[in-house]
């Protein structure tokens, strides 16, 4: 699995939540690099046991990762509207 894909999944799910959490903590989103956040994210993602051994049992590639991602988005979507905050 390339990293990029990885990166731009964990960037998605943080942005998803971004907002709400900067609102509730103002003053550590204004002092968190996102960008460093996402990095340390998906560093520590892929050293975590548990997801290497999910992403081999899955057998994810690529592009499998991309379709997963999609499919995640459509599920957050749908909680999104059947949840409204």
């Amino acid at each position: 699995m390339k990293t990029h894909n990885l990166r731009s999944l964990i960037s998605e799910k943080i942005d998803l939540r971004w907002s709400d959490w900067a609102e509730q903590h103002p003053n550590l989103a204004r002092a968190i690099d996102r960008i460093r956040l996402v990095e340390s994210a998906v560093d520590r993602l892929r050293e975590d046991p548990g997801f290497i051994k999910a992403m081999r049992e899955a057998g994810l590639d690529e592009a499998r990762l991309a379709l997963a991602a999609r499919i995640l988005d459509r599920a957050d979507q749908f909680i999104r509207d059947a949840l409204p905050i």
